[in-house]
């Protein structure tokens, strides 16, 4: 699916989370983040329909409105209660050779001020595959893939009080993740209707936008400094929605092309697929068995390098 269609790219105020969120607990404990390897991460990709391959069109069909797209992204960013899968493909030049990776592999649910994430991929600059999972439940955060802190197991669950601090706090949500879209009727209006296709039993629209503008305000979840770097320069950028019958957004991809200012040959792209589902439905959220206390070390250890 990943290689027949374009992608978004999301805030990049969620990247600051990833890099913040493994090493949270060093910080609260006054540690160190040791080089621990944590698990392969094991998150499943989202399964849906490729999208169609279609020119893009600005008189597809003409009793259609871009005004259900602003009317659908409102109604998605009021959700209480939703699941949601992300994906991500870089690509970028090293040594004069093309090179491609898997980006971000993520999932997540909310229901209330309840909610779970977990998220694998390159997160680091070290090019190694990290996992970091947690479940916020009344207050209490559980959190699994923590590495660098005596005695703790990047494998096993832990349980937090709220006295030792909200470190996920600044954790990706729908309202996050959505934010720098903006889908409102002056952006709404760059897309044009392309076909149609159903979605988790829902007849659903298919907008594209020709706008690197608009995939330009995603640059940041990837985390790799190769592609940043060769991004700077935008040379093009598509995002394609999908508005469902039920007037929420159930997916969302986009892709971003570009290239280093001081070096054409330096070419990058960034894709990303995110798709919404269970929309307002009930989405229990148990905490994990097993969760153990997080124990303050005792004792400090000499702080390494963070990567």
């Amino acid at each position: 699916m990943l290689a027949s269609v374009s992608r978004v790219v999301v805030k990049s105020a969620t990247f600051f989370f990833f890099a913040f969120a493994v090493f949270s607990a060093a910080v609260l404990c006054g540690c160190g983040a040791a080089e621990t390897p944590l698990p392969t991460p094991t998150i499943s990709a989202p399964t849906r329909a490729p999208a169609p391959t279609v020119a893009p069109a600005t008189n597809f069909n003409s009793d259609k409105s871009p005004a259900e797209i602003a009317d659908a992204y409102r109604k998605t960013l009021a959700l209480q209660r939703v699941r949601y899968k992300i994906t991500s493909l870089i690509s970028y030049m090293q040594n004069g050779a093309p090179v491609q990776q898997p980006g971000l592999n993520a999932r997540g649910a909310e229901s209330g001020s309840n909610r779970s994430f977990a998220i694998s991929g390159i997160m680091n600059t070290t090019g190694e595959p990290a996992t970091f999972e947690f479940i916020t439940l009344d207050s209490i955060t559980y959190v699994k893939g923590l590495s660098g802190i005596p005695g703790v197991q990047p494998d096993k669950w832990y349980k937090f009080p709220p006295e030792l601090g909200n470190f996920t706090r600044d954790a990706p949500g729908i309202k996050t993740l959505l934010a720098d879209l903006k889908l409102d009727e002056q952006r709404a209006n760059s897309f044009a209707h392309t076909g149609s296709e159903a979605l988790d039993g829902h007849a659903c629209d298919i907008w594209l936008a020709n706008d690197s503008k608009l995939a330009e305000g995603f640059i940041g979840i990837a985390n790799n400094a190769q592609a940043t770097e060769q991004l700077q320069a935008v040379d093009g950028g598509q995002v394609r929605v999908w508005t469902c019958d039920d007037g929420y957004l159930h997916q969302l991809t986009g892709s971003l092309q570009g290239h280093a200012p001081d070096n054409s040959a330096n070419k990058a792209t960034m894709e990303l697929d995110f798709v919404l589902f269970d929309h307002n439905v009930e989405i229990p959220l148990t905490a994990p068995p097993g969760a153990q206390d997080f124990q303050v070390p005792a004792t400090e250890t000499e702080a390494t390098a963070t990567p």
